[in-house]
């Protein structure tokens, strides 16, 4: 009798434990699924987002984690006003934000603008004309891309300088990554943001324009 009393107790212990292991699972699961929930945000934006312009994975890049994030844009390209604006946000208050129009600017005059006479507080990339440059001193990673173009209604003769799409872009609040890191990813949403202004203002003999940007050097 007590031999199987102690049988039916061990059976009821290791019911027990059977059932303790399984919620305990069950809790690691529901948690797991409610954190993904909570910061999964950004990932699920469009793939292209800012109505195909710009790839997700560069906010997911350069933006914190998040609940829920959005994206929103706006262009004009009527006459000799073409501007492009690419903005996402997040729920936990971090923005990436990028915009690019047409200007009358040479390269060394639009360097001069950002950075000044003193250079050595940027970091620089080239390729075909198009040009890409940083700032160190910000942790923002604000960053400028110019891109040689004509647009369809223009005369370049009409340029007092040379007419370009011209972008600059930066992170609002905390960024995922900083430093070097940040600078790169925001310098790649400017560059896209500026190919769809180029492709807005059809510049003429449109340039064959890279993939991507050279990777910046090491400051």
């Amino acid at each position: 009798m007590a031999e199987s009393t102690r049988e039916t107790e061990r059976a009821a212990t290791r019911y027990a434990v059977k059932w303790i292991v399984l919620s305990l699972v069950i809790l690691s699961l529901l948690g797991g699924g409610a954190w993904f929930a909570l910061t999964t945000g950004l990932e699920r934006l469009p793939k292209k987002m800012c109505d195909g312009a710009v790839e997700r994975d560069l906010a997911i890049r350069a933006l914190p984690r998040t609940r829920t994030a959005d994206d929103s844009y706006d262009q004009r390209s009527g006459g000799t006003e073409i501007e492009y604006a690419c903005r996402v946000y997040t729920s936990a208050g971090s923005i990436l934000t990028g915009r690019a129009e047409v200007n009358d600017v040479s390269p060394a005059t639009w360097v001069e603008h950002f950075v000044g006479a003193s250079q050595h507080d940027a970091v620089k990339v080239s390729v075909g004309g198009i040009e890409a440059m940083a700032r160190l001193d910000q942790e923002s990673g604000i960053s400028y891309v110019y891109v040689p173009c004509v647009p369809r209604d223009f005369r370049a003769e009409d340029a007092s300088e040379a007419y370009a799409v011209t972008a600059e872009a930066s992170v609002v609040g905390d960024g995922r990554v900083s430093g070097a890191a940040l600078r790169q990813v925001v310098t790649d949403f400017a560059y896209q943001v500026a190919v769809h202004t180029v492709d807005l203002a059809q510049c003429q003999g449109r340039p064959s324009l890279p993939g991507k940007l050279p990777r910046y050097a090491a400051p």
